[in-house]
């Protein structure tokens, strides 16, 4: 099993190592797809599909992610679960294969849908992975940026210098090796297991939890939209040069990579506070380009904004998400729903004359939408940057004690409720398993888990280390 303080190399752990390269491995898979999709059917297909085809392929994403948070709940069947793993894999690489081989136009357009359907199953899969793995952990910004960065290279390395579809065949081979791992060595229960349940939150908290993640959902359509005039513009242009006079894949596809670093970045200061305003600050400089398509001289400089704008907001988009995902009964729809909501905003978009727009019309939206956004996260608490006043108390009730160590352990959600019952009872394993419905070897795993984060060997240390902390463990609270 992946070790959470195995030793760190450039400050990563190997599982966040691991965890950094799925993410880069099916963002690559995600771009060169439907790249690959994009340019064949323009061989194949005429300009008029070649369009429809692109956003209904991005729907049949949408509909992949969401058929994995489904497939997974229908049957709580470790052997399903298991196929679950690695079947998105396996199908998504033989629709892929097809492309190769198909000149027809109709058998090409079922393929191409089939390819974007199972490509969201796989990513349905890869999110859930990295929202319940990273949960609480303070390196998750830079987990995503890392992946999503190297993904990106390398694409434009294999599209520049040599041929974008050489580094297909790799992807299936380093995705499939990924899906292998996961489902034979199980590093992460959970992916096969039930998570440990939640106890019915107060009305309180349910109302809560509804708000922030409508909230999110808003948030997220707020920043697509905004950055739709880019995105529109650009197709219709490249669709309509052959990708000859206008290039949606030029070397400007790079300044992505500042976006998702710089985002991702600051996302892991001051506990994740500062997400929100880097978005918010890539998002106005977007704002502030006031050339936009007017002008053809100035396409490159639109294109680098417009590509650090959709870094910026595709960090966002995944990050917001995978960490309140964890927390919600769908964990594994939840964590996926950033992409789930732009891709079908995209496609829905294909209804609405958003090419045609005058640059006044589209600049005034785009403010109206900035607004929006602003008083949503302002609403959400997403833009207070200073930390609440913490009251002196000369005693701590126990309750407090176990909160305030849970939470300079970093314990995940699951681990806390399986700490509680190890430090408030004298259960035995068992009892505590049957408890949490799971069974005794999974509840172990935790267990192991708990004793290497804490430093401690014994039950009994356990609650001596969280009930009768020493100086130094009280100083970094």
């Amino acid at each position: 099993m992946l070790q959470q303080r195995s030793r760190a190399i450039l400050g990563f752990s190997p599982a966040q190592w691991f965890l950094s390269a799925l993410f880069a491995i099916y963002m690559f898979e995600y771009m060169v797809t439907l790249t690959f999709i994009d340019q064949r059917s323009a061989v194949i297909t005429g300009p008029v599909w070649q369009l429809y085809l692109h956003y209904i392929d991005y729907a049949l994403v949408a509909l992949g992610f969401a058929s994995f948070a489904l497939l997974r709940r229908v049957t709580e069947q470790f052997t399903f679960r298991r196929v679950l793993l690695l079947l998105p894999s396996v199908a998504y690489g033989c629709t892929v294969l097809l492309l190769f081989i198909l000149g027809d136009v109709t058998a090409f357009s079922i393929s191409a849908m089939g390819a974007a359907y199972f490509l969201g199953l796989l990513g349905g899969m890869v999110y859930f992975c990295m929202a319940a793995a990273l949960a609480d952990n303070p390196k998750t910004g830079r987990v995503m940026a890392l992946g999503a960065s190297a993904a990106v290279l390398l694409q434009y390395l294999l599209q520049e210098y040599w041929h974008i579809t050489a580094g297909i065949p790799g992807a299936l081979v380093l995705g499939f090796c990924a899906a292998v791992y996961l489902t034979v060595r199980r590093p992460w229960e959970w992916l096969t297991e039930d998570c440990l349940p939640y106890e019915a939150p107060k009305p309180e908290k349910a109302r809560a939890m509804t708000g922030t993640l409508a909230r999110l959902c808003l948030n997220v359509l707020c920043l697509y939209a905004i950055g739709t005039t880019y995105d529109r513009q650009m197709m219709l242009l490249n669709v309509q040069s052959g990708y000859e006079d206008y290039n949606f894949y030029a070397w400007p596809r790079l300044f992505t990579i500042v976006g998702y670093l710089l985002v991702g970045g600051l996302s892991d200061i001051w506990g994740g506070k500062l997400l929100s305003v880097a978005t918010l600050c890539a998002a106005l400089a977007a704002l502030m380009n006031p050339v936009l398509f007017g002008d053809p001289a100035y396409y490159a400089v639109n294109m680098c904004l417009f590509y650090l704008y959709l870094g910026a907001s595709l960090s966002y988009y995944n990050l917001a998400f995978w960490r309140v995902a964890p927390r919600t009964g769908w964990p594994e729809l939840w964590a996926g729903m950033g992409r789930i909501s732009t891709n079908l905003f995209s496609a829905l978009l294909t209804l609405v004359p958003v090419g045609s727009l005058s640059m006044a019309a589209a600049i005034g939206a785009a403010v109206v939408l900035f607004g929006v956004l602003v008083v949503s996260m302002a609403m959400g608490g997403e833009l207070t940057l200073t930390r609440p006043a913490q009251p002196k108390a000369p005693e701590l009730t126990q309750e407090q004690k176990i909160s305030a160590y849970c939470r300079r352990c970093a314990f995940t959600p699951r681990e806390t409720e399986v700490f509680e019952r190890l430090v408030t009872t004298e259960d035995c394993v068992q009892e505590i398993a049957d408890q949490l419905f799971i069974s005794r070897r999974v509840l172990q795993r935790y267990i192991a888990s708990i004793y290497q984060k804490t430093g401690t060997k014994t039950r009994a240390g356990l609650y001596k280390s969280c009930m009768e902390p020493d100086e130094r463990t009280q100083s970094g609270d």
